[in-house]
């Protein structure tokens, strides 16, 4: 039994195309085998197949730990950066609030 194919969107797919062609440039620059990758990002060859052709349906953990081994940069090379985003992001959530609730509607139904 298969599983249903992801839908995503026109630029999240160029987005996982151009991450997947990083990460094969990546690869074969550092001369490593797909077997090799797969036993430093403990996912299967298939898998990994799937992560170097952009496959939506493999988890973005797995993306980001190809990335990780390979040495492939995901945002920007401060790392500091994200510490900084962290503490800015963590005083912007703690003034939201910790539930969105939809608001109910009132049905005007005096005729």
């Amino acid at each position: 039994m298969g599983r249903n194919k992801i839908q995503v969107g026109t630029v999240a797919s160029a987005a996982l195309a151009h991450f997947a062609t990083l990460l094969s440039i990546q690869r074969k620059e550092k001369k490593i085998t797909v077997e090799e990758l797969c036993s430093r990002v403990g996912a299967s060859k298939p898998t990994m197949i799937k992560i170097l052709k952009g496959d939506p349906s493999v988890s973005i953990g797995l993306y980001f730990e190809t990335a990780w081994v390979l040495g492939v940069s995901l945002f920007e090379p401060d790392e500091n950066r994200f510490a900084i985003k962290h503490k800015t992001n963590a005083k912007i959530e703690a003034l939201l609030p910790n539930r969105v609730r939809r608001k109910k509607v009132i049905l005007d139904d005096d005729f």
